[in-house]
């Protein structure tokens, strides 16, 4: 069969004005272009194996414009999305079509008003079979109401001989969906409002296992308690080196350390990686269940590991003073932060001392580090400049920190600040990063690349519009924008009010980064080759690709080939899609901690910035990450009509204009508990001579 054939089906498929069934496109096919049966039948089950087609008692010609599968993934009750690797459709609520949040769907899509629209023609497969609820009175009927607001359908259950209580967080098992769910409750979690339920509950909901299977706990007594150095066989020795661990003050898996010492013409850093992959094993019992995991999660009270705590805060952690097998990167960099040459190999390491970035960053005498400290330092201000130059683009950090005590209570929210010392450890992972993908691509070792593609016209369309309302107009070609296009915007606002919600605006505009075997680049930070090394503990593909290092770098071992390539494919889709889930689930967490802290705080005002506007309200963020919304149902002074192209709301008869990036004031008015969101209203200054009920004061 000739690519031409297929072509001639899909074309076919295309122009069809009708959906036929499969057995009277056979027929069609048959005599439409003089092929026998058997030959259509063959050339449809290569399309399909091809996902070029779609096969339901109708054929579907899986054209991103006309149909496509996808996850379907719920915003609000009234709309969501359904996502794939090449688009994201907008679907309505009214054409939802029975699916549920995370279903895999079939959607049509058509184009109206210059934009697309989808429409759920079927569920694929559903890809939940569990639901989490809390059992509640309605209507004098104890009702199951689930707890992941992304559920939009009812839910009818089946106690069994199970007696419920209102106030219970419970399991129902899926039995079937209709216009309703059908599930069956299967367990019951205890109370809802007991401490850690709420993390617990978010931990479900995106099926993140806190607990190892039994046949991951079967393997633990066998993992060593130390590195058994009498075997180093092809192990460079390092253990004289005064290597160092950096790292946050509460960290336990210390995953990568550092060496450095001048050349004549620059630098030679040393990167050492916990060398995970000697104690995991590709196929092994833990490496299937670390990839299913494919990192570890990192909420706000605790860390869900992706390894037994035996190797990721025991035997592959680089405590100070112990022997550690690890993966070395070494660089020679030269004084414009270039790269002359490297060496990746196996090693062993005796860490000389923990250092925290709050230690390096506090600028007191460091003792005997503190000479390689200044020449790291100063190596890694030249790597940023070149990355600077290059067009990699530095997003503002929007991440917060918390502050809890022993019961996972929140004490405090703060944005977290990055300093010289953050800032100089991720100049050196990235460079090690490069250099080791760079090695891979030009080896023809099937590994995981790090990728972030250039954002999509559109989105950068909208960008330079909201930009120019911000006062700033973007240079160049929309087209095919340069990362340096990007960067420039952000120097533009950067010491200006507007620059966190500009900063987010950008991350917004973005495509998301993902795992691929394809080594296309990644856009943020300007590199053409690029991939995750330097976390082997806390991230799968970091861990692959040093299993993969071992096999075709070192031991040569070329064998199953293919295979590796077909399981690095499956090992990416699975991966990007995990990382989405927890980023959420992580997302999810801090929600809900930060409406736990701001919920003995109604009443009090704050100062903070406009950082989106809708047509139902203000999304107002503070210094500290938490962000609140203002109804435009309290907007009382006026009628405020949404103008969605300015991103900005305009009073009618005051002209008085609410934007983004604007600074205002604002006092905390209500927490939703069920939700997890928060209520701000606008502090407007009082006019002077006027009282709140409108009578005019007295003059003294």
């Amino acid at each position: 069969m000739t690519n031409n054939n297929y072509e001639l089906i899909k074309n076919a498929l295309r122009q069809s004005k009708q959906l036929q069934t499969l057995e009277v496109w056979i027929e069609s096919f048959s005599q439409m272009f003089g092929f026998s049966v058997s030959e259509v039948k063959h050339l449809l089950d290569d399309l399909v194996d091809d996902e070029s087609i779609y096969i339901d008692e109708v054929v579907y010609l899986l054209d991103p414009n006309i149909y496509t599968i996808g996850t379907f993934r719920v915003v609000r009750e009234n709309f969501g999305f359904v996502e794939n690797d090449l688009k994201s459709v907008y679907v309505g609520k009214d054409d939802f079509n029975q699916a549920m949040d995370m279903d895999t769907v079939l959607v049509s899509v058509s184009v109206k008003d210059d934009k697309e629209y989808g429409k759920i023609v079927k569920v694929i497969k559903r890809n939940r079979d569990v639901i989490l609820g809390t059992m509640k009175f309605k209507n004098k009927k104890l009702t199951f109401i689930p707890y992941d607001l992304k559920i939009t359908q009812a839910v009818e259950y089946q106690a069994g001989t199970m007696k419920l209580q209102e106030g219970q967080r419970v399991i129902g098992k899926i039995t079937h969906v209709d216009d309703v769910i059908h599930c069956d409750i299967i367990d019951v979690l205890g109370s809802a409002d007991e401490p850690g339920m709420d993390v617990r509950s978010v931990l479900f909901v995106y099926g993140i296992d806190v607990e190892f299977n039994d046949d991951v706990l079967k393997e633990i007594p066998n993992i060593p308690q130390e590195v058994d150095s009498s075997v180093l066989g092809r192990r460079m020795d390092h253990r004289d080196q005064y290597v160092i661990t950096i790292d946050g003050e509460d960290a336990k898996d210390l995953d990568d350390a550092i060496y450095m010492e001048a050349k004549g013409n620059g630098y030679r850093l040393y990167v050492h990686i916990a060398d995970v992959a000697h104690y995991v094993q590709a196929g092994s019992v833990i490496d299937k269940s670390a990839l299913e995991r494919s990192s570890s999660v990192y909420m706000v009270d605790r860390v869900v590991p992706m390894l037994p705590k035996e190797l990721s805060n025991g035997v592959c952690s680089l405590h100070p003073n112990v022997e550690r097998f690890v993966m070395t990167c070494q660089i020679d960099l030269d004084f414009n932060g270039g790269v002359i040459d490297y060496n990746i190999y196996e090693s062993i390491i005796t860490s000389k001392r923990r250092m925290s970035y709050n230690e390096v960053n506090s600028g007191e005498d460091l003792g005997e580090v503190q000479e390689m400290i200044d020449m790291m330092l100063d190596c890694a201000s030249r790597l940023q400049y070149r990355r600077e130059q290059a067009g990699s683009i530095g997003f503002d950090s929007d991440e917060s920190q918390f502050i809890i005590d022993s019961k996972g209570n929140v004490l405090d929210v703060f944005r977290r600040k990055t300093g010289e010392a953050e800032e100089m450890i991720e100049a050196f992972m990235v460079c090690a990063n490069e250099v080791v993908a760079s090695h891979c691509k030009h080896q023809s070792i099937p590994i995981l690349y790090r990728v972030h593609e250039k954002p999509t016209k559109e989105k950068m369309q909208e960008l330079s519009h909201t930009l120019r309302i911000l006062g700033y107009r973007m240079k160049g070609s929309l087209d095919d924008v340069h990362p340096k296009t990007i960067q420039k915007a952000l120097e533009f606002f950067e010491g200006k009010p507007e620059y966190p919600v500009v900063s987010r605006l950008m991350l917004r505009s973005m495509s998301k980064a993902k795992y691929s075997e394809t080594p296309v680049g990644h856009f943020g930070l300007a590199l053409e080759d690029y991939a995750h090394f330097t976390s082997p503990i806390r991230r799968y593909p970091d861990l692959l690709l040093h299993q993969r290092l071992k096999k075709y770098l070192l031991n040569h071992d070329f064998s199953h080939f293919e295979q590796d390539e077909l399981a690095t494919i499956e090992a990416g889709k699975h991966t990007s899609s995990k990382e989405r889930s927890i980023l959420e689930a992580e997302r999810q967490v801090e929600k809900i901690k930060k409406a736990q802290f701001m919920s003995d705080k109604i009443g009090e005002r704050y100062t903070g910035f406009i950082s989106g506007v809708s047509n139902f309200g203000i999304f107002v963020e503070l210094p500290n990450t938490i962000e609140g919304l203002v109804h435009v149902r309290t907007l009382r002074d006026d009628y405020y009509q949404y103008d969605a192209a300015a991103q900005k709301m305009m009073g009618e008869r005051t002209k008085k204009v609410y934007a983004v990036g604007q600074q205002v004031k604002v006092k905390l008015v209500a927490v939703d508990e069920l939700e997890h969101s928060i209520q701000f209203e606008f502090i407007e200054p009082r006019k002077r001579g006027v009282k709140h009920h409108g009578r005019r004061r007295k003059k003294s």
